[in-house]
């Protein structure tokens, strides 16, 4: 008797060792916002519930961090395998002047990526920037057929099932570590 005793609790342990799941901690930062969808058609974020979301900051005439996160997450979202299906990018655009929701679309078109893109006012922008702890700064380029560019907030905000932001990613992540985060977001109790 035990002996079975004995081997029901190692069989309990083993069972809850199996099921614990690493938590993580809840950031500081986000919130729920509204924003224009790249069709045109307003967007909450409250509508993903259930689903992992990455967001980041960014405009489609940026030279350099933007297509390089978008490449990364297409390199994430192909090592998620079917994880990916859970998990929607959401690219918000602090250029609100020259990125109409067409022009985000057409940017998003180059990358395998389950992304929307964002745009709105700009006070609506620089809402969901306060909410995210994010900045950028219009910088005039006088001569250049642009006329500015945007310094901007490079990290990569991942947030759970539930709307909350669990990961901060930044710029130099790699995709490796970006898929690892998100497999746990995933795993973890919301």
């Amino acid at each position: 008797m035990r002996r079975l005793t004995i081997c029901l609790i190692l069989l309990a342990l083993a069972t809850a060792a199996c099921n614990w799941r690493a938590e993580l901690p809840v950031q500081p930062v986000g919130g729920n916002f509204t924003l224009t969808d790249d069709t045109g058609h307003p967007f909450e974020l409250a509508s993903l519930r259930g689903k992992a979301v990455l967001i980041f900051f960014g405009y489609t005439s940026c030279p350099d961090a933007c297509p390089t996160t978008l490449s990364k997450l297409s390199t994430v979202y192909r090592r998620l395998g079917a994880d990916a299906k859970r998990v929607k990018t959401l690219y918000i655009s602090v250029d609100p002047e020259r990125d109409t929701p067409a022009a985000l679309r057409a940017d998003l078109a180059y990358f395998k990526v389950d992304a929307l893109g964002l745009t709105g006012t700009k006070a609506e922008i620089d809402k969901v920037v306060k909410l995210y702890g994010a900045a950028y700064e219009i910088v005039p380029t006088p001569g250049s057929a642009a006329h500015y560019t945007v310094s901007h907030t490079t990290t990569l905000y991942a947030l759970d099932p539930s709307g909350r932001t669990r990961i901060l990613f930044d710029y130099d992540a790699k995709a490796d570590d970006i898929v690892s985060g998100i497999k746990t977001i995933l795993a973890s109790r919301s």
